[in-house]
């Protein structure tokens, strides 16, 4: 492929833009596309990628013709490692029939019952917090959202402190492994790679004994394992090995509680500086539910609430970084592309493109009120097309129901009135956490 006739942001020598992507990823990504153009070639040391932020084209891609791209083979190696042979790294056939087996495990009446652990494990949170208590909030929400998938997983209740901690540890490995870009050969006794390859076999350990007694028991548990156990391929297929339920976990494991962590990370962050947004919330959350918990039949009942989520996920999307490798040699923007070339695209950039979003840093939910029309191309928190996340359902409930538990009864006020500085990991999460005090709504009402 020709790639003089792209342009391409400065860099060093032999780093190219390394240290760049290092220091701050999503804002280079981010100057990138608003001063290179919508198609730039990117490099990282050796490894030359193509940036594609024109949200028609991603859409091109994803959406027109999906047949042409896969998940690129650095992605894929990435995540193997750590989450097998799940949805995020199969292809084809394999990732439709396995798209067929899960995504009954997610159905609308199956959340509902999940409903009831998210707002469980809410009440629980908050019954855990003091007024003037100060808090690490992306610690408290993944502790939070852990707790939750857990129990929607594996149905860990007290008793699963080890799951907990391994999970736990399985994520911040993956991070820390995503990190390192994979430059490196995994044969190498390098800290990160002891670390993967510890935490994996945990997973793996802890993962094969719950499927075993699951087995054993029979029936169904309500939770997803004893649906990914009793799960039936509606084409005539074969069930799901015990080798796909343990992969399927923990893709689900990572892709469910990490996104959704960083994701309520954000809407507090939003909320400690938007109290405006916090009154007319609480308005509708009374008027709805009086002093009752929320429940999953709530939320349509509840569309400022929903714009809240919404715009939290277009500002900050968990999801926010791509990839995709041309199958076959194609035309895309004008480019020629061909099979093993990285083209990679970030939600975080198209969700900030001023072209479809006017002030665009601005944390503006009325953007998602009803009638008002958004462009398709220019939001996809979770992707879009054939290989749109299955989780997106459980993950706008989610966190639209914490939400509905916590800001009536608490406010989490910022320590900081500085903007967070931003760390691009596996999701985009606050440089050094976000601390808040929590502040008790009768007491601040006082």
């Amino acid at each position: 492929m020709t790639t003089q006739t792209i342009p391409s942001p400065p860099g060093l020598p032999l780093l190219g833009n390394l240290r760049e992507m290092n220091r701050d990823m999503p804002g280079f990504l981010q100057r990138t596309a608003r001063t290179t153009g919508p198609v730039s070639r990117v490099r990282m040391g050796p490894l030359s990628m193509l940036l594609i932020a024109d949200p028609l084209l991603v859409h091109e891609m994803l959406v027109k013709r999906p047949q042409e791209f896969a998940k690129s083979w650095r992605t894929t190696r990435l995540l193997q490692g750590h989450v097998g042979d799940g949805l995020l790294t199969r292809e084809g056939a394999e990732n439709r029939r396995h798209r067929r087996l899960v995504l009954p495990t997610l159905h609308t009446q199956r959340i509902a019952r999940y409903g009831e652990i998210m707002v469980g494990e809410s009440q629980r949170l908050l019954g855990s917090w003091a007024d003037g208590q100060r808090v690490e909030v992306v610690e408290e929400m993944t502790q939070l959202t852990l707790r939750i998938v857990g129990q929607s997983l594996f149905t860990v209740d007290d008793d699963g402190d080890e799951v907990f901690a391994a999970v736990h540890d399985f994520v911040n490995s993956l991070n820390a492994y995503l990190l390192s870009f994979g430059l490196l050969p995994g044969w190498l006794p390098t800290r990160t790679h002891r670390w993967r390859k510890a935490s994996v076999a945990r997973m793996d350990r802890i993962s094969y004994e719950l499927i075993r007694l699951r087995r054993e028991r029979g029936g169904d548990g309500g939770d997803l394992l004893s649906m990914l156990i009793g799960a039936t391929d509606p084409e005539g297929g074969p069930a799901l090995t015990d080798t796909e339920i343990r992969d399927e976990l923990l893709t689900m494991f990572f892709a469910g509680h990490e996104t959704s962590a960083t994701a309520l990370t954000w809407a507090f962050y939003e909320l400690g500086r938007h109290p405006e947004i916090v009154a007319k919330l609480r308005a509708e959350l009374a008027a709805v539910l009086g002093e009752r918990p929320a429940t999953m039949a709530d939320l349509p009942h509840l569309p400022y609430l929903g714009q809240v989520v919404k715009e939290t996920l277009r500002r900050w999307p968990p999801g926010w970084i791509f990839d995709r490798t041309p199958l076959v040699e194609t035309q895309l923007g004008g480019h020629t592309v061909t099979p093993g070339q990285i083209l990679f695209f970030s939600p975080y950039v198209i969700h900030t493109d001023p072209a479809y979003w006017p002030e665009p840093e601005q944390f503006r939910p009325e953007r998602f009120a009803p009638g008002t029309e958004i462009a398709r191309e220019a939001y996809l928190p979770f992707g879009d097309g054939p290989r749109i996340c299955v989780g997106n359902r459980f993950a706008e409930a989610e966190i639209a129901l914490v939400l509905a538990t916590l800001v009536p009864r608490v406010t989490l006020e910022p320590v900081s009135d500085q903007p967070a500085q931003l760390s691009g990991q596996a999701t985009i999460r606050p440089k050094g956490g976000l601390r808040m005090t929590v502040r008790r709504v009768a007491d601040t009402a006082r």
